[in-house]
């Protein structure tokens, strides 16, 4: 148990602020930070589950097996459904860039086109404290895996009928509404000069401020307003505008408003307010991000 804990407070020690160039992508890498201090420790964590099972292993197995783990990703209605990592400051064994490790290994440290979902290593994700943006960042695969399925979020229609994302952390689950849809394309100054995956804000008028912007560059209206205390989650994968994977440069990015955990009711709501619209395009071109 002790070494368990000790894992998670070095694990927390490698969390600092902002990421200042684009991740994701085998083409965007970011630049090692400076170290940084351990937050102060509060009251130990609840025990993690080791009870419900995502695809054959509770979390508590996920985290002895590789305490890098996090938690686990599920959104309705695409093939996202995986292991989340925390990005890490730390070098490995294999893989000399560490803060995106997982870009191109897997869980098991293996060489892997796949990677795994994993978040920014500058956000705060443990039981005292969560960033006010927590950006995640995943491959987009030609079957459909990791976060290609948020091509279908480019359509309202679909959004109105799969409006949620479920983050099962090592100690919790959290629900998230989708409230912003847009395409980042780095090969437009405007774009690539905006930084969408902050974690954290000066003040609720910095944080509104962005929200406003992120607004504005939605592919449509959702309907879901966000305050300024509110909590958000980001998820980033590669896209292509043009269908050339290899000289677009865009990402495709989905954000979601910390929630109640949704009831029968509000999904069933959300299905009927969808009719019978058509349920996206199917992601496909590329084999990653």
């Amino acid at each position: 148990m002790t070494s368990r804990r000790t894992n998670r407070l070095r694990a927390a020690a490698l969390l600092a602020a902002l990421v200042v160039a684009f991740t994701g992508c085998a083409s965007g890498r970011v630049a090692a930070p400076p170290p940084v201090a351990a937050p102060a420790a509060g009251d130990a964590p609840p025990a993690i589950d080791n009870t419900v099972q995502y695809k054959g292993k509770t979390l508590y197995q996920y985290y002895t097996e590789n305490p890098d783990t996090i938690g686990w990703l599920t959104i309705d209605g695409i093939k996202t459904d995986h292991v989340v990592m925390l990005g890490q400051n730390k070098p490995y064994a294999k893989g000399a860039d560490g803060i995106n490790h997982y870009l191109e290994y897997n869980f098991n440290h293996q060489a892997s086109s796949y990677g795994e979902l994993y978040i920014d290593y500058r956000c705060k994700v443990t039981y005292e404290q969560l960033s006010q943006n927590i950006t995640v960042y995943g491959h987009h695969m030609i079957d459909g895996t990791m976060l290609a399925g948020l091509d279908y979020y480019e359509k309202q229609s679909y959004c109105k009928k799969h409006p949620y994302i479920t983050f099962h952390t090592l100690w919790n689950t959290v629900y998230y509404e989708v409230f912003a849809v847009f395409v980042v394309n780095l090969k437009v100054p405007s774009d690539a000069a905006f930084n969408y995956r902050r974690p954290d804000y000066k003040s609720e008028a910095d944080f509104l401020s962005f929200i406003d912007e992120v607004k504005r560059r939605s592919l449509y209206d959702t309907g879901v307003a966000v305050k300024g205390d509110d909590r958000i989650i980001t998820l980033s994968t590669c896209t292509y505008p043009t269908g050339h994977p290899a000289t677009d440069d865009a990402r495709l990015v989905v954000m979601g408003r910390l929630c109640d955990p949704p009831t029968e009711a509000s999904s069933s709501a959300a299905a009927a307010s969808s009719g019978a619209a058509s349920s996206g395009t199917a992601a496909s071109g590329a084999t990653s991000a």
